[in-house]
């Protein structure tokens, strides 16, 4: 087989006309190549039937996850602590039937993000 030429390793978003599948309709949808990686993309998750879907924090893009165990992982993570909303991940994208979708290689629970009432801080008393 022949090889593929390496992914750039800057991801750019490449806009490319998608069919919809209705008549005389096209959108115009964001769409990554195969193979282009990613690191420290800061995200939240959402749960749809069997399936879970990352968006963005910046511009609130919108990608299915492929199952693999870091999302097994970042899953039984936010079952015990849904306070938690925000991640920041590494992956890779990858196409199929003209839909994007990521692969998650590394997951990180950003520290800032959780909720106050996790935070034990005691109030400092003054001393007389």
């Amino acid at each position: 087989m022949g090889q593929r030429a390496p992914a750039p390793p800057n991801p750019e978003m490449e806009e490319k006309p998608v069919n919809t599948g209705e008549v005389d309709k096209t959108s115009t949808k964001k769409r990554i190549r195969e193979g282009v990686t990613f690191q420290n993309k800061r995200v939240f998750f959402r749960q749809t039937g069997n399936r879970t879907t990352i968006y963005t924090v910046e511009g609130n893009n919108r990608y299915v996850c492929l199952e693999n165990l870091n999302l097994e992982r970042i899953l039984k993570s936010i079952a015990d602590r849904p306070e938690q909303t925000v991640w920041k991940i590494d992956g890779m994208f990858t196409e199929f039937n003209g839909e994007n979708f990521v692969l998650i290689s590394r997951s990180v629970a950003s520290p800032t993000d959780y909720s106050k009432k996790d935070q034990n801080i005691t109030p400092k008393q003054n001393k007389k």
